[in-house]
């Protein structure tokens, strides 16, 4: 039978601890979110989204329908079911509001997962460009982004993140354009109402 190092067993440890930390809390319903959201999706990103009632959970559900997801009714149905029960309330897991948390945190909580794997996303951090373009980054993050980005190898496409509030938009492009974004500045640019292509096509960076 094969020993492991205490070191080697701390390791994995960790990663047990952190694989449970990230798992969907276990109840009927719970299956349909890893078949059809992980493909796309981490559970960190599901998870992020706790606290939406059933008008915000159904309005995710719609826009992924937009991007393809294919749910039959009575699949739609449990999924929405099961998100309502077990991620749309904060109470179980308090966490700090927006006004509270930096930006920096913020990125780590709702953007690293994909941006620092540069298999999945472009990187974003040290980039002085966003310093001149902190708009296009709020962009971004209210409508998405699809299709190929000019002078990269990525052409997926970045669902929109529904769940973030202005406040915390603001303080991770301030965070990530080392510039000052303000609530105004988001909600100015949600007003633009552009859909993810359109947010490709105005991108002001070659």
């Amino acid at each position: 039978m094969k020993r492991f190092s205490p070191a080697a067993l701390a390791r994995l440890g960790v990663l047990l601890s952190l694989a449970a930390a990230a798992a969907l809390p276990p109840a009927p319903g719970a299956e349909l979110v890893y078949r059809h959201c992980t493909g796309c999706h981490a559970i960190t990103t599901v998870l992020a989204a706790r606290g939406l009632d059933r008008p915000g959970w159904s309005a995710v559900l719609d826009r992924m329908e937009g991007y393809g997801l294919a749910l039959p009714k009575g699949e739609r149905t449990r999924l929405l079911d099961y998100l309502i029960a077990r991620l749309g309330s904060r109470s179980s897991t308090p966490a700090a509001p927006a006004a509270d948390a930096g930006g920096e945190t913020l990125y780590r909580e709702h953007c690293a997962a994909c941006h620092e794997n540069p298999n999945r996303a472009p990187p974003l951090v040290g980039r002085p460009e966003w310093g001149e373009h902190p708009e296009y980054l709020a962009q971004v993050v209210v409508f998405g982004v699809s299709g190929p980005l000019p002078g990269t190898s990525y052409a997926g496409a970045m669902e929109p993140l529904p769940y973030l509030d202005d406040a915390t938009v603001a303080r991770i492009v301030g965070y990530l354009a080392g510039v000052p974004f303000t609530v105004e500045d988001v909600a100015r640019e949600r007003t633009r109402g552009w859909t993810p292509s359109l947010v490709r096509l105005f991108r002001p960076l070659p």
